[in-house]
């Protein structure tokens, strides 16, 4: 794997087509991302996410009902991430009565990779709690998950 991407997944006990929407959906993105998001699901569209005071922008490339979604990535202010910096695949693979979710993040710079292999580990699970129908506290980010962000 190039020192540029992370790649991680996690299982949900829960159909593709209702965990699909979790990238999809302004409102379910939210309940697991952030405080709140602006999403567009077609290639092209925005794909905004606000995480207290960070904002993730890009764009769609990608939208292919249940099977996989991809977003450019990067933060609002950022110069060793701009919005689009970056690019987010995931996919949806029907396993064991549920979903295995796979996400590639590709062209993360230096400290950026390390930064977000420990932000997907966290989210990842929060995803898989809110998919699978748990409730998870309110949303906050992890101290050492911003520890070096510009």
């Amino acid at each position: 794997m190039a020192d540029d991407v992370f790649e991680g997944s996690v299982f949900i006990d829960a159909p593709p087509e209702e965990v699909f929407r979790y990238f999809t959906e302004a409102e379910a993105l939210a309940a697991w991302m952030g405080d709140r998001a602006v999403v567009e699901p077609q290639p092209g569209g925005r794909f905004i996410v606000h995480l207290e005071d960070r904002v993730v922008e890009g764009r769609y490339v990608a939208v292919e009902f249940p099977r996989r979604v991809v977003v450019t990535w990067g933060r609002h202010g950022s110069v060793r991430l701009p919005p689009g910096g970056s690019t987010l695949e995931v996919s949806f693979s029907r396993e064991s009565g549920g979903t295995r979710v796979t996400v590639i993040h590709d062209g993360l710079p230096g400290a950026e990779r390390e930064l977000h292999a420990a932000g997907w580990a966290h989210y990842l699970q929060r995803l898989a709690a809110v998919a699978g129908g748990a409730t998870v506290d309110a949303h906050h980010v992890p101290p050492h998950l911003i520890e070096g962000a510009d």
